[in-house]
């Protein structure tokens, strides 16, 4: 393949199945992880927030298919 077919192939469209199609609902649970800063480190639970628990944070996971 010549190099001009590799540039146009690059800015030619995706077909319809390849497009990301944000109406599908895609199932996912929510799993507690450590919050972490921008330094990477934990982050401690406040303590005058009692009804709110800082040092965990939930993230969206894919459902594992069995």
């Amino acid at each position: 393949m010549s190099w001009w077919k590799k540039v146009i192939n690059f800015f030619k469209p995706l077909p319809a199945d390849e497009l990301p199609n944000p109406l599908k609902e895609e199932e996912y649970e929510t799993e507690l992880v450590r919050a972490r800063n921008k330094k990477g480190r934990y982050v401690a639970d406040d303590p005058s927030t009692p009804d709110v628990n800082e040092a965990y944070k939930k993230v969206k996971v894919k459902k594992k298919k069995k």
